[in-house]
């Protein structure tokens, strides 16, 4: 049984998977109680005897500091208060240590890059959403064979995609990773070498056991004088490795024929890109975008109090000029 083989993990989706969600979160639930911490400690009621700076004091500033540190990026001021300091201190070395863990998970999958899970046997692949390579050959094959797993997979029609023309079949297996069938490991791979591709075992997969084997017969007449001369003959072609040679000479000819039709992808280094960069430029966009609409807000804010402040100065002008009358 063919099955489509692990695609290579995308290069966002590898780091965003790092860490787990719940390590995430908790990231998130320490640079919240960071924050909370430098504004009560700034503000606690300690301040009359040891003054801290005003930028502690302030619960956006406090904000600021944190993810400055968060980032790897100097604070404007350190603290001057011992408790204050000493809380600093540890949070600057918690964010280190898991800068540090990520940059050694980062160059690790530059380095060595990660495929997705392999499908090695029949209830992964009835659990996957894989389409199955139908031919109306197995209708007859299923009545001579025990084996409920293929059938529950031969039953499903919903996902049936035609593969009554195997080349064409294989091919698409090997281009679109789009389904599975039963073929043979010898005509997949010959067809994988007509494609042009130097490595087939990368793009054809299977499972760890063979589901059918199939012997190819001769048959004669009882009594034909041929029957020692063709069972001689094809002991000692086989003994000699005429048949392994007629193999590598076919499958040579493929690749001759297959060229560059299709490039496949080396695995054996990723080049750095802009692309592995994403999440910084996702996280520099947002802060830009969050921070234009925190700026236009206090526009409106200030320009909101400004038409109320003027409105109120109107009418009490108007209250005092008819009192003054009066």
């Amino acid at each position: 049984m063919l099955v489509p083989c692990p695609k290579p993990i995308p290069g966002m989706e590898k780091i965003m998977t790092t860490f787990s969600l719940s390590v995430w979160l908790t990231m998130g639930l320490v640079f919240v109680l960071t924050t909370s911490v430098f504004w009560f400690v700034a503000n606690g009621p300690h301040v009359s005897t040891f003054k801290e700076l005003e930028i502690y004091k302030s619960i956006s500033l406090c904000f600021y500091n944190a993810w400055a540190v968060f980032m790897g990026v100097s604070v404007t001021q350190l603290p001057t208060t011992s408790k204050l300091r000493a809380f600093f201190f540890i949070y600057v070395s918690y964010c280190f240590a898991m800068s540090t863990v990520f940059q050694a998970f980062f160059v690790s999958y530059l380095v060595e890059p990660e495929a997705g899970k392999e499908i090695k046997t029949f209830d992964e692949l009835l659990k996957s959403d894989i389409a199955y390579g139908y031919h109306s050959a197995w209708n007859y094959i299923l009545h001579g064979i025990v084996y409920p797993e293929f059938s529950k997979f031969h039953e499903r029609k919903e996902t049936r995609k035609d593969c009554n023309d195997f080349q064409k079949c294989v091919q698409k297996m090997i281009t679109q990773h789009d389904r599975a069938t039963m073929v043979g490991i010898v005509y997949s791979t010959y067809i994988a070498s007509e494609l042009g591709i130097a490595d087939p075992s990368t793009v054809i997969c299977s499972f760890d056991e063979n589901l059918i084997y199939v012997s190819i017969i001769m048959l004669l007449k009882k009594g034909s004088p041929f029957l020692d001369m063709f069972n001689v003959l094809i002991r000692r072609s086989l003994e000699a490795g005429l048949q392994e040679r007629h193999w590598s000479e076919l499958k040579h000819q493929a690749s001759l024929r297959g060229g560059d039709r299709l490039k496949e992808e080396s695995n054996m280094f990723v080049i750095f890109s802009v692309s592995h960069l994403t999440p910084a430029f996702v996280v520099l966009i947002s802060g830009n975008i969050l921070s234009f609409g925190v700026f236009v807000i206090e526009l409106i804010h200030n320009w909101y109090w400004k038409k109320i402040n003027k409105g109120t100065g109107t009418s009490i002008s108007c209250v005092a000029g008819f009192d003054n009358k009066v």
